[in-house]
């Protein structure tokens, strides 16, 4: 079962990342530059794309005019403060007048040796029709992740050598931009090979930082919820009016916050119940339920254990 996710840019316009969330998007790649210019909504996007929880890949247009080392530069600055959960992308697609196959896959050597030395390693978009005309299948490029441009089949496309496998797939530019919330008509959807477990695993998210809590953090934030119930009691008291009765800290709440890295949510309130997506870390739901130490969420619908959420 593959993960769905989106990819954007400045054509998408005005971009409601919590509609992409609640549309089943688990990831997007948003465009950050192109030559040594940066796309003007990135940004904006990038923050957007962080406070709905999705994962997040920043990708660079190679630009076959300027040379591909000062292209890495300026994408690795760009990036360098927040650098998001997946690994960069170079999207390798330029097919200018006099271009050859020479000049095109040296310039994407340096592009990628240079992004290296950041501390980078990329992953790489192309399409098979591209790759084979101005790509290499020397076999040290199998080691970058394949992001696969492919729109004539509804099956698993095939990827081209030295591939064996594509990482990703984006396999429509016309899904409905209304359903994943942006301006343009359609956008382009993507999948991701493998579950959504894997998918954390590839982000490079442990599986113990999934469903791992901070016990001394959970110990202070029941402590403030007492401080607070003190307070207002007190108030109360002051007023002349009757003190509400003593609540506990399970009684039902409307909001709360995710305080692991990562928290699985299942389709029922417990850890035998499969994985049917996650929270990211500060991602804050609203909560419809709760029982048994489980709470049942709006958006993304399904349970997470209590303990990894900050209620309010």
């Amino acid at each position: 079962m593959t993960v769905l996710g989106i990819d954007i840019s400045k054509w998408d316009g005005n971009w409601d990342a919590a509609r992409s969330k609640a549309a089943g998007a688990a990831f997007v790649f948003i465009k950050a530059s192109q030559a040594i210019t940066s796309d003007p909504l990135f940004a904006v996007n990038w923050q957007k794309a962080k406070d709905a929880g999705l994962l997040r890949g920043a990708y660079h247009y190679l630009d076959t005019a300027l040379p591909g080392r000062d292209q890495a530069d300026y994408f690795a600055n760009l990036i360098a403060s927040d650098h998001g959960e997946l690994p960069p992308v170079v999207d390798f697609e330029e097919n200018s007048p006099g271009l050859t196959a020479a000049r095109a896959s040296a310039q994407l050597r340096d592009f990628v040796t240079q992004l290296k030395s950041h501390g980078y390693t990329p992953t790489l978009y192309t399409s098979a029709s591209y790759w084979q005309v101005y790509g290499e299948k020397n076999s040290d490029w199998a080691q970058y992740p394949l992001w696969l441009a492919d729109y004539n089949t509804t099956l698993s496309p095939a990827a081209p050598a030295p591939w064996t496998q594509w990482t990703f797939w984006q396999y429509t530019t016309k899904e409905s931009g209304e359903t994943y919330g942006t301006e343009s008509y359609g956008v382009d959807a993507n999948r991701f090979t493998g579950t959504a477990e894997e998918m954390l695993a590839f982000a490079g998210i442990k599986k113990e930082a999934v469903e791992t809590a901070n016990s001394a953090g959970l110990e202070q934030r029941l402590a403030s919820v007492e401080q607070r119930m003190t307070a207002v009691e007190l108030r109360l008291a002051t007023m002349g009016l009757p003190q509400p009765a003593s609540q506990s800290v399970s009684a039902p709440v409307s909001y709360a916050t995710c305080s692991a890295q990562a928290l699985n949510v299942r389709s029922g309130p417990g850890a035998s119940y499969p994985v049917i997506g996650w929270l990211a870390s500060g991602q804050s739901v609203r909560v419809l339920e709760r029982q048994n130490g489980w709470a049942r969420l709006e958006n993304p619908a399904g349970w997470s254990g209590e303990r990894y959420l900050r209620f309010s």
